[in-house]
């Protein structure tokens, strides 16, 4: 029984990621000037505007005068550079991200088969797609916030510092140096949230099909063994499905997740020392729209480690609802089965970035704990 869109929750956010050039497009493998064009297209897009605008801001940080002045355009910087990561990643494992999300969309073996299961299903991607949708729509807020406020300062400002290779600061030539100050940082942006939807979306995908497996076996508690034995084999060769699937979403979530977290505390701290030498009366707007970007950005890390934690509890909750099965009642072949069952899961699920640390929310709480530690440093430079 099968009557729901299983990826019903990033559907359109598949289709947006297509135009800005981050997965693959339908038959673009075949031959064709068309084919030709889908294939250079992200490149095309990227690099006068993600990769350009990137590398004007780090040349905007390195000839800084000071560290104060080098302080207004490293944070940002340094969160475009995990941007750069994200894209090159994405760019590279195309066509593994392109085949895990057909399976997962695609495979009979992931069929749901009564309404509870459809049910659950749907609730669970309502869920993932609200969470998302206010997570993107606050982070666009927070880029418009930031292309609006500078209309309210005195002096001319663009709305994130980079490297403009003519005198900007006068009426007729500045609206050159902020719309593309915007339409660049709008692709950043857009690219960066997008990116982090669909990494946490493969662990939040893999984590549900563990919460499914932890039904099935909770609904064979009444089963007869003549009817329990095949379904638990069916469940048996499902978790090894659904095993190989975390393997695969580890490889393509890894490096993005790695350099969010490496880069995270230091993005943080630039944005707090900022913060600091910044005076709210003179620039009221650019000091919100920084707290703003602060509070996005632990959102930011808190996604990927939440959904990371939850694909390892609900797999290692399995064990639980085994015990939940009608296993006393079964003969003692089936109880070995069980018992080989019960030995596979003490193999603990993890999804790990790089081979530093597992995903989770022990990592968040490190990351905040080095972007304070970087920060108090970094105050104690300054005096």
């Amino acid at each position: 029984m099968e009557s729901t869109n299983r990826l019903s929750a990033i559907q359109t956010l598949l289709v947006i990621q297509r135009w800005i050039g981050h997965l693959k497009w339908e038959n673009e493998g075949e031959d064709g000037v068309l084919n030709w064009l889908k294939r250079i297209y992200p490149f095309v897009l990227h690099l006068p505007l993600t990769f350009t605008y990137i590398a004007l801001m780090w040349y905007e940080a390195i000839t800084s005068s000071d560290f104060e002045e080098a302080g207004q355009v490293l944070y940002m910087s340094i969160t475009e550079l995990a941007l750069v990561t994200k894209l090159l990643n994405i760019w590279y494992r195309r066509h593994e991200a392109t085949n895990l999300i057909h399976e997962l969309q695609h495979d009979p073996a992931f069929n749901l088969r009564n309404s509870e299961e459809i049910k659950f299903w749907q609730q669970n991607q309502r869920d993932f797609k609200r969470i998302f949708y206010w997570y993107i729509g606050g982070s666009l807020f927070v880029a418009a916030m930031g292309y609006i406020s500078v209309f309210f300062q005195e002096d001319y400002e663009l709305p994130f510092g980079y490297y403009v290779p003519f005198e900007w600061r006068t009426r007729e030539r500045y609206f050159y140096a902020w719309g593309y100050n915007v339409v660049a940082m709008t692709l950043c942006c857009l690219s960066n949230i997008l990116l982090d939807t669909l990494g946490c979306y493969f662990m939040f995908h893999i984590a549900s099909l563990f919460r499914l497996l932890g039904m099935r076996l909770e609904a064979l508690k009444n089963a007869a063994e003549e009817k329990a034995r095949p379904e638990l084999r069916r469940i048996f060769q499902l978790h090894s499905k659904v095993r190989r699937l975390t393997r695969e979403c580890e490889v393509l979530v890894s490096p993005y997740v790695l350099s969010q977290v490496v880069f995270s505390a230091f993005i943080i701290c630039f944005s707090a020392y900022r913060l600091v030498h910044m005076d709210f009366k003179q620039r009221p707007g650019l000091f919100v729209t920084t707290v703003q970007f602060v509070a996005v950005m632990i959102v930011q890390i808190f996604l990927p480690c939440y959904y990371g934690n939850e694909l390892t509890f609900h797999a290692n909750a399995l064990t639980n609802s085994v015990f939940g099965t009608n296993w006393l009642e079964y003969s003692v072949g089936t109880r070995k089965l069980l018992n080989c069952y019960m030995e596979f899961l003490k193999r603990p699920v993890k999804v790990r970035a790089g081979v530093f640390f597992e995903i989770g929310l022990p990592i968040f709480v490190k990351t905040i704990n080095n972007a304070y530690s970087f920060f108090a440093l970094l105050l104690k430079i300054s005096k």
